[in-house]
């Protein structure tokens, strides 16, 4: 039963309703009863009354003569009215005639008191006056109602009116339960039985019950059609969009695993959590190697550059931007080195995804037209810009007291326009190469030379404290371009050096001011006679280990 009121709409209504029904039952029976008891009360004492107005005239006579025969057969007749339970005549005081029921009133009379309407105790009263003279009592009529027919009249009234509400709520219960199966249990289980064998993606609907089509159970069919067709359409759209992503990750994986670029992810600790193929050839790497040595491999092959990778995966995360630098790194496996072009971006999660391309060849192109451009074409010596670079470096470290002091020679060579103009532009380049490669020979590997232009050169003697090893120096390039050049078998030219020497200490420069110094003593030597050196006045650039000037 309980089954049934939990799952059928049909039982779980006809119940609510009959329970409803016989609560309202109860409550007006009870009602019901109240005031047919009362009223049940009222009409009895109206039929007394009228018992005692038929016997009046027969009363007032046996009173009257005091006969007791008349009164009792009085008193028998006004008992055959079932409402009156006792009778008594009673003549000045004195009981002229008595009779009562046989009942078992007295042991219902507390029982019937404490039912609403029914007063155990309701007795009527009715005096009699003489034949003769109107205004004269010759007795009184004491009538006891019976109260056992008053219930059971009230009872019965009662009971009827309970058939007929019982009658109203089964009728009604049966009422609702046809109701609720024909026009809405018996319409939604067609509803559910349908859906069970429907095929949407067949273009299968439901179809509207017969006589639902306007009401509530028909609205529900066409939402459950709308509902269907958005789901088969989500649906299709789903598979879709799965085949779209099947094939882009199949044609992901064939890029990954052919593509020339390294592909990787890393995590925010710089750990390597995936690779492909060309990662692994781009660093020589054995994918046996084991996965930890893998996952540590980037940071392992940028040693000493693992900063600038985590700076770039913080600025990556927090800044939620793509990052990308160039690195050098030195393969283990093999004595080449490379560069690589690393890019990171922020994927999720705290996950990193990375591109690495071999951009060795590039900067080795890079490093060669740097090169070209400082360099002079004819000697191989550094040119002007080089020049201006070196020095540009050299003052930014003396800025930032990371330098030890420097001589810097100025030279022009003496009769070199001599030797250009008679003998032309070949043999002047030929002194020039012989000339720079003097030079190249006489200092040191560390020092700085380079060719200004036309017979002009200038040499940084870096890290060089001492004035007398640079007057040695001057001195030997001096003595070793005084010796004749034999261009050929015919023919031999001489030149000489005009050399300005200038120093600076560790401390920060103007480089404009340190050529034109140089520049001024070279131009005093030239003066002088030529093929000499001259230093300038070092005053507070004077080293400590030199005081001596020239």
């Amino acid at each position: 039963m309980l089954r049934l009121l939990r799952t059928s709409i049909v039982y779980r209504s006809a119940f609510i309703v009959l329970g409803i029904a016989l609560l309202v039952g109860i409550f007006f029976a009870l009602l019901s009863y109240h005031f047919s008891a009362q009223s049940e009360q009222a009409q009895a004492r109206q039929r007394m009354q009228a018992s005692l107005s038929t016997v009046e005239n027969t009363a007032s006579i046996a009173c009257f003569v005091l006969d007791q025969n008349l009164a009792a057969e009085l008193v028998r007749g006004l008992l055959k009215n079932g409402d009156i339970s006792r009778v008594q005549i009673i003549s000045d005081g004195k009981v002229l005639a008595e009779a009562d029921k046989q009942s078992t009133q007295k042991s219902e009379t507390s029982a019937l008191a404490i039912l609403p309407g029914i007063n155990a105790s309701n007795q009527l009263v009715h005096e009699v006056y003489s034949p003769f003279n109107p205004n004269e009592k010759v007795c009184e009529i004491h009538l006891d109602p019976n109260l056992d027919f008053i219930r059971e009249q009230s009872t019965s009234k009662a009971r009827f009116i309970v058939y007929l509400l019982l009658l109203q709520a089964l009728a009604m219960a049966s009422a609702v339960v046809y109701v609720v199966l024909n026009m809405i249990t018996r319409p939604i289980k067609n509803i559910s039985d349908r859906l069970h064998t429907l095929a949407p993606e067949s273009g299968d609907k439901l179809g509207l019950p017969d006589g639902n089509e306007k009401d509530e159970i028909g609205q529900l069919v066409r939402d459950v059609n709308t509902l269907v067709a958005s789901l088969l359409k989500t649906l299709n759209e789903e598979r879709t969009l799965r085949i779209k992503h099947a094939i882009g990750e199949a044609k992901f994986q064939t890029i990954f695993e052919n593509a020339e670029t390294g592909i990787f992810q890393l995590n925010f600790a710089g750990e390597l959590l995936s690779y492909n193929p060309a990662f692994l050839r781009m660093f020589n790497l054995d994918a046996n190697s084991g996965s930890t040595n893998i996952a540590n491999a980037l940071t392992s092959l940028l040693e000493g550059q693992e900063l600038r990778l985590h700076l770039m995966i913080d600025t990556a995360i927090n800044e939620a931007r793509v990052m990308s630098d160039d690195f050098y790194i030195q393969l283990t496996s093999t004595a080449h080195k490379k560069w690589v072009h690393l890019v990171i971006s922020p994927a999720e999660d705290g996950i990193l995804q990375g591109l690495v391309n071999d951009i060795t060849e590039r900067k080795s192109q890079e490093e060669s037209a740097n090169q070209l451009a400082v360099t002079d074409h004819l000697t191989g010596l550094n040119n002007r810009l080089g020049f201006e670079k070196e020095i540009s470096r050299l003052s930014k470290e003396h800025a930032n007291g990371n330098a030890a002091g420097f001589f810097l020679l100025m030279i022009d060579l003496d009769k070199f326009k001599q030797v250009n103009d008679s003998h032309g532009h070949t043999v002047g380049d030929q002194v020039l190469i012989h000339f720079s490669q003097l030079v190249s020979n006489t200092v040191r590997r560390s020092d700085f030379v380079a060719r200004l232009g036309g017979d002009e050169f200038i040499i940084l003697l870096k890290d060089l404290t001492h004035l007398a090893k640079a007057e040695e120096i001057a001195q030997k390039i001096i003595t070793q371009v005084s010796i004749p050049i034999s261009i050929n078998d015919k023919l031999a030219v001489q030149i000489g050096a005009s050399i300005g020497i200038s120093y600076t200490g560790p401390t920060e420069f103007i480089a404009d001011d340190l050529l034109t110094q140089a520049d001024a003593a070279m131009y005093e030597v030239k003066r002088s006679g030529r093929n000499a050196y001259r230093v300038v006045h070092l005053g507070g650039h004077q080293s400590p280990q030199d005081a001596e000037t020239v």
